[in-house]
C-alpha cells in the first residue's frame, strides 16, 4: 500500500462507490493496489522500468497510477482523464512523481508518436461507445513498437448486474447498454464478447492476452501489442459477413435497447428531464441499425 494522499471522495467515487459510508478508503485503496499488480503481472518476461514511459489513460484521481511509486524511480508515469478536477487534483497532490493532463471525449492526446511504451486503461473501454475505434486507433499511434497495452473490458461476470440477463456469448458482440446514463453515475455500458475483440481489435493490434472471467468481482483484461499496421476506423468496424455472430449481436442490442426505452419511459416520463433520456437511447438504436445496415 502507498502512503500518499488520498482525494476527496465525490473525486475517488467517481471510478465506483469504493470509499465506504463511513468515510474508509480501505478498498479505494485496495482496488487500486490490486490493479497495479495486475498491470505489473501482465508484462512480458524480462520488462525493465529503466527509462520507460507510461501511461494511466482514465486515471482518475490517481487510485491506480498512485500505487507506482517504486517504478516512478526509474519510469515517467502519465496520466489523462476527461474530468479536470480529478486531473488538477492529481497535479496538486500527486506531482511529483506524477503528472497528468485532461484529455477530450474523442482523440487525439497532445503527444508525439511513440510516446509510451505501456498504457493502462481500467474503465475506460467499459464506457466508451462511439469513439471506441478511434481511441484504439490513438492508441496504436501512441505505443512505440514492441509497446503494451493493458486494458479492461465487461464480459461475462458482468451480464447480469448490467443487462439483466445470463451470459450468452454468441449475441454479445460490443453491446451498448445504459446510453442515456450520466457520467456522474458511470456513463454508458459496454459488453464485449472475447470473439468480437479478437475480430476487431485484433485488426491493429496482437493480443498477446485475452481473459474473460465469470467472476463479477474480478477484472477481464486484453493484453496487446501494436502491429505494425496502419488501419482506419472503418477497417476497425467493419463488419466480417462470414462471422453470423455479428448480425446477432447487433439484433439483440437493439433488443436490449428497446427494452431500455420501456424501463426509462416507465420510470421518468413525469420528469423533465425524461425526453432527452429517451432521445438518446432512440439515438443509441438508431446507430446499431446503422452497423447492421453496413
Amino acid at each position: 500500500m502507498t502512503t500518499l494522499p488520498l482525494p476527496p471522495v465525490d473525486l475517488a467515487n467517481r471510478v465506483g462507490q469504493t470509499v465506504g459510508p463511513d468515510g474508509s478508503f480501505a478498498d479505494y485503496d485496495f482496488v487500486g493496489h490490486v490493479l497495479h499488480d495486475l498491470v505489473v503481472q501482465s508484462l512480458p518476461a524480462g520488462w525493465t522500468w529503466g527509462g520507460k514511459r507510461v501511461l494511466d489513460f482514465g486515471c482518475g484521481a490517481g487510485r491506480t497510477m498512485r500505487h507506482f511509486v517504486a517504478e516512478s524511480a526509474e519510469a515517467e508515469v502519465w496520466g489523462c482523464d476527461i474530468d479536470e478536477p480529478s486531473v488538477a487534483w492529481v497535479n496538486a497532490h500527486l506531482n511529483p512523481p506524477f503528472q497528468a493532463f485532461v484529455n477530450a471525449a474523442a482523440p487525439p492526446l497532445p503527444r508525439p508518436d511513440d510516446s509510451f511504451d505501456l498504457i493502462y486503461a481500467f474503465s475506460v473501454f467499459t464506457h466508451i461507445t462511439d469513439q471506441w475505434s478511434a481511441w484504439l486507433l490513438e492508441i496504436h499511434r501512441l505505443l512505440a513498437p514492441g509497446g503494451i497495452l493493458v486494458a479492461s473490458f465487461l464480459g461475462e461476470g458482468m451480464s447480469q448486474a448490467i443487462a439483466g440477463e445470463p451470459w450468452i456469448e454468441e449475441r454479445i458482440g460490443m453491446n451498448v447498454l445504459r446510453a442515456h446514463q450520466s457520467w456522474d453515475h458511470g456513463g454508458p455500458m459496454v459488453l464485449m464478447s472475447p470473439w468480437w475483440i479478437r475480430e476487431h481489435w485484433g485488426r491493429a493490434f496482437e493480443l498477446v492476452q485475452l481473459t474473460d472471467t465469470s467472476d463479477p468481482a474480478s477484472q477481464s483484461i486484453v493484453v496487446a501489442r501494436p502491429k505494425p499496421v496502419a488501419p482506419t476506423r472503418a477497417d476497425l468496424e467493419r463488419i466480417d459477413p462470414g462471422e453470423p455472430r455479428e448480425i446477432a449481436a447487433l439484433q439483440h442490442n437493439v433488443a436490449q435497447l428497446q427494452r431500455e426505452v420501456v424501463t426509462v419511459m416507465g420510470d421518468l416520463e413525469s420528469r423533465p428531464s425524461a425526453p432527452p433520456l429517451i432521445a438518446e437511447l432512440r439515438r443509441t438504436a438508431d446507430r446499431v441499425r446503422t452497423r447492421m445496415r453496413g
